[in-house]
């Protein structure tokens, strides 16, 4: 657990030096260009470095036992995952409603102010890079413990919306920077806002949406439907079977990075040797713990 922890929280802390800069460079440019659509993108970079700092807290102390909580924090886990959801489908809307009010001011009373490029291109070009290489590490990261993160998976899902919405704005304001104000379609430069959060928004709802979903159902106790972790536990499960029984099912739940797992049973004897049924389940947790540092097994007996 040690071990996963520490690649977990190493992680969180480089994303929250790479989200500090992209950060202000995000609001520097929006201050710059007033543009909606960076605004979405340099608030998400706020929230993923403030969420990154909870999410280190959260690592740092899932693990610890007390006397009322013996099994740990690890609720706690999933209940981030499910916040930075919330939060981020929280600006998402925020974003919409307030390009939808600019842009019904200009097509109902021609008010409005031309898009400010600037330095918008170059921006949105290094923040994709940026984007590209933490999600990239953050699932390899994963990936060395074996997908346990709930947090680096919420953290690269996140990531990846606010790389996809950097790289939209950074197209649709290269396509704009040709639009003349005079032409036939020099309304874009007015309305173009609009038209850019709305598409970002509509491809990025997907991600958080997920986070969302996978963060309830580890919270509310779900089964984990993942074949190959269900698949390798149940190969363990039927090496280490007590005697006198035979293997039915395995459910599997996950919390954060502790896992529970419970084998159903069938009786062949009317008698069970209590001492042994409670070495093979020893043994079975001592052989997942290779793959599953923090998992509790469950012989259960139909």
């Amino acid at each position: 657990m040690l071990n996963q922890k520490r690649v977990e929280q190493r992680a969180l802390g480089v994303g929250i030096a790479c989200n500090a800069v992209m950060g202000a460079a995000g609001l520097t440019v929006f201050f710059i260009t007033g543009m909606e659509a960076i605004f979405l993108d340099g608030v998400f970079t706020v929230i993923a470095l403030i969420s990154g700092l909870v999410a280190l807290v959260v690592s740092s102390r899932s693990a610890r036992t007390t006397d009322r909580f013996p099994n740990g924090f690890f609720a706690l886990e999933p209940l981030y995952a499910i916040v930075k959801a919330v939060l981020t489908l929280s600006l998402l809307a925020f974003s919409t409603i307030n390009v939808t009010q600019a842009a019904i001011e200009y097509w109902r009373f021609g008010i409005g102010d031309p898009l400010v490029l600037g330095p918008v291109v170059w921006y949105e070009l290094v923040m994709v890079a940026i984007c590209v290489g933490m999600v990239l590490f953050y699932r390899y990261e994963n990936a060395r413990i074996h997908g346990a993160s709930t947090m680096l998976d919420a953290e690269a899902r996140t990531t990846l919306v606010d790389g996809m919405v950097s790289g939209g704005i950074g197209v649709a304001a290269l396509a704009l920077s040709f639009v003349p104000l005079d032409s036939p379609l020099g309304w874009l430069n007015y309305t173009g806002d609009f038209f850019i959060t709305i598409a970002l928004v509509a491809i990025s709802l997907k991600e958080p949406l997920t986070v969302l979903r996978d963060g309830f159902v580890e919270l509310i106790g779900g089964r984990v439907i993942d074949e190959d972790t269900n698949e390798r536990i149940e190969r363990e499960a039927r090496a280490h079977l007590p005697g006198g029984t035979r293997f039915d099912h395995v459910h599997v739940f996950k919390q954060g990075m502790s896992y529970t797992v419970d084998v159903y049973l069938l009786c062949e004897n009317d008698t069970m040797n209590v001492s042994h049924v409670n070495s093979r389940k020893q043994e079975l947790e001592s052989a997942l713990r290779s793959r599953f540092p923090n998992v509790d097994v469950n012989f259960v007996f139909d």
